[in-house]
């Protein structure tokens, strides 16, 4: 079954709508879902790619299939002969909705890790037995022979993917892995013929796609994913190597397309763009070198960190590419395609770009989700979640924060009457504040999708009410889901102080939570202190905030670095941030606690000992520390008899992840008739 809509008279989008022939397929628009680690299992992932091609994308790429046993990473290897079976689960839900499937072939090289389990290897190769830059191992320096096999089982894993079902195969050759290593004139130093010149550097990759037309013949795709910027410096490779080296590829073979990207695992900040990042759209920019190498027959995509259809149809209309694929877009909205087709671009959910549930998710070993989209790589178990429910129930949802919105929009998508209470006067809870701080706009973008959802559902919402017993019976509620936040502690107790309840002398000082000092900067005065418990990026924004209006600002933390989980791999908004936190004048002082505080004199301490010194004139310090869950709602209605759950940081503080899931999954027990999930 394809997808039968036809395009709305949207002129800014129209250019996406052509189609466009890559070697032996057909892709129906200019949009993809480029390639991705996801860690699912097959059967998960078979969803994952099939709600993607129902949303409309034109072609999708799996993530990275490692093709050597040298490269395994934990994931489905792309050389056993019964990943064909996999191929073919994955081929049909892709192709019953019209959409084309590519495998992406790769090997880690220096970025795989020795053995993390007993089915796995514990070698790592490399051109020139260099260290990685993420995890500090050294690469074993390949033998020409063993170049050799790896060649060899490129092209056998190529055949499996034909004899798949798969439309073709996507050699993979950038972001540092091993052929990108052999690319790059930093990473490779050899003397023989597979380095130096950039004919031996280019060599492994012109014998791989070589040998894989070879296995799989002249009427199959055979892509290339190509680096064109390793974003280093001189030393890397540079757009001027690129182009060197891209013309040799291709004088010795024949690609059907080049899918352009950059960097490397010395600069990811570039590849995986953070909400502050100006970077988006950038490597379209090189689309117009790679032309002058192989020419207007063959087409040139781009996966860049666009972040909405408007930006991708500016793109492909100015001719640079002709395609642009975008990842974390249409995880957070697998119809995203769909929508922009049909006229409902307002109906997008936006990604936020906080790479929490995504990026971070994976870094901590994790399968991918999304922050604002919970169903992403549930698809199969929540298939029939929200299927309208034979009996209509009463919901009323307590709070209107990131948990309630979207409790109260999946009771109403499951075809309940709902009811949404908030105390204040504006919808977003804790979301509001997040979306004041430099870059962090996207969080109110995500507050205004939900806030139409709720109204195209015709949800109830009552602002400036206070919730009650009286009122939940007056609701006549069949489920009442409290989901009324949390807020920051200013007490001054630290986990990272086991010795001490409180902060000495904190009765004496200008103390502020988060939050206040987000919204009133003015209290904060010109000289303010900030304390980090969590490395997250509220502490770094916060001081950027104060800092843009002339403040005198520092951070300390105990941690041995600030912003510890905002960094390359975690959420990748240290990168950004950091230099602009310098640049303002912050001081940032890690491994630092503080001690006491006598007025407006903190006492600040090495973590370990090594030192004391007192900061003098502090107007105000800032808390970001506990959190304590507002729940005595839930424990009124409880008393009161009845049918309640608490969800979100109600019921303990986390991120805004769990708390969308959890609104997500809320109220199922009211009305039969459909899956529970």
């Amino acid at each position: 079954m394809t997808n039968a809509a036809t395009p709305t008279d949207t002129p800014e989008l129209a250019t996406l709508w052509s189609p466009l022939r890559i070697g032996s397929v057909e892709s129906r628009n200019r949009l993809m879902f480029s390639a991705h680690a996801t860690w699912h299992e097959p059967d998960r992932y078979t969803g994952y790619l099939g709600a993607r091609a129902r949303g409309g994308a034109g072609v999708i790429f799996t993530g990275a299939m490692v093709v050597h046993p040298s490269s395994h990473n934990q994931w489905i290897n792309a050389w056993e002969p019964e990943t064909a079976s996999f191929y073919r689960a994955w081929s049909d839900a892709v192709h019953e909705h019209g959409s084309i499937l590519i495998p992406q072939l790769h090997h880690m090289g220096l970025q795989g890790m020795p053995a993390q389990t007993f089915a796995m290897m514990s070698k790592v190769v490399s051109p020139s037995g260099l260290s990685s830059p993420m995890w500090g191992h050294t690469g074993h320096e390949l033998r020409t022979e063993e170049i050799a096999e790896i060649v060899e089982y490129f092209a056998r894993s190529a055949e499996i993917a034909r004899d798949g079902g798969m439309d073709g195969v996507e050699i993979h050759a950038a972001h540092g892995y091993l052929l990108f290593s052999f690319l790059s004139p930093l990473t490779n130093r050899r003397t023989d013929e597979y380095g130096g010149s950039p004919e031996n550097r280019a060599r492994i990759v012109v014998e791989v796609i070589q040998a894989v037309r070879r296995r799989v013949g002249d009427d199959y795709t055979v892509g290339l994913k190509y680096g064109f910027d390793e974003m280093v410096g001189r030393f890397g490779i540079t757009p001027k190597d690129a182009q060197e080296t891209l013309r040799v590829i291709n004088a010795e073979t024949s690609v059907d397309y080049v899918s352009l990207s950059g960097s490397g695992y010395h600069s990811l900040e570039h590849l995986i763009p953070a909400a502050e990042s100006d970077l988006s759209g950038h490597m379209a920019e090189y689309g117009p070198l790679v032309r002058e190498v192989v020419g207007e027959a063959v087409p040139v995509m781009a996966t860049c960190g666009v972040r909405t259809v408007e930006q991708a149809a500016r793109i492909v209309a100015s001719g640079k590419v002709d395609m642009v694929g975008m990842v974390r877009p249409q995880i957070a909205d697998p119809d995203l395609v769909e929508k922009a087709r049909s006229g409902r671009v307002d109906e997008i959910r936006p990604c936020v770009g906080a790479n929490q549930g995504c990026w971070r998710r994976m870094g901590r070993g994790g399968q991918i989700t999304c922050t604002v989209n919970p169903e992403a790589g549930r698809e199969l178990e929540w298939k029939n979640m929200f299927t309208p429910v034979r009996t209509s129930g009463r919901v009323l949802v307590i709070g209107g924060g990131p948990a309630g919105l979207k409790a109260a929009e999946s009771a109403a998508r499951r075809g309940h009457q709902v009811v949404l209470v908030e105390r204040e006067r504006e919808l977003g809870g804790q979301l509001r504040a997040a979306g004041r701080l430099p870059g962090r706009t996207a969080w109110q973008q995500l507050i205004e999708h939900l806030s139409g959802s709720l109204q195209r559902l015709r949800v109830e919402v009552r602002l400036g009410t206070e919730a009650t017993v009286d009122l939940a019976r007056e609701v006549g509620a069949d489920a009442i889901v409290v989901a009324t936040g949390s807020h920051y502690l200013t007490d001054g107790f630290s986990i990272l102080r086991p010795d001490r309840m409180t902060i000495p002398g904190i009765h004496t000082a200008q103390v502020l939570d988060p939050e206040t000092a987000i919204a009133d900067p003015e209290a904060c005065g010109r000289k303010t202190l900030i304390v980090d418990d969590h490395g997250t990026h509220l502490a770094l924004g916060l001081a950027e905030l104060l800092a843009a209006d002339g403040r005198e600002v520092e951070l300390v933390t105990a941690h041995p670095q600030i912003g510890h989980d905002t960094t390359v791999r975690s959420t990748v908004d240290f990168p950004t941030v950091y230099p602009r936190l310098v640049k303002a004048g912050v001081r940032c002082s890690p491994e630092t606690t503080v001690e006491r505080i006598d007025g407006r004199a903190v006492e600040l301490a090495h973590t370990y000992g090594a030192w004391t010194r007192v900061s003098k004139d502090v107007d105000a310090i800032v808390l970001c520390q506990s959190r304590r869950a507002d729940d005595s709602l839930h424990a009124e209605f409880l008393e009161a008899g009845l049918p309640v759950e608490l969800i979100g940081d109600a019921y303990a503080p986390r991120d805004v992840d769990e708390a969308v899931y959890e609104g997500a999954m809320s109220a199922r027990v009211v009305g039969s008739g459909r899956s529970k999930g």
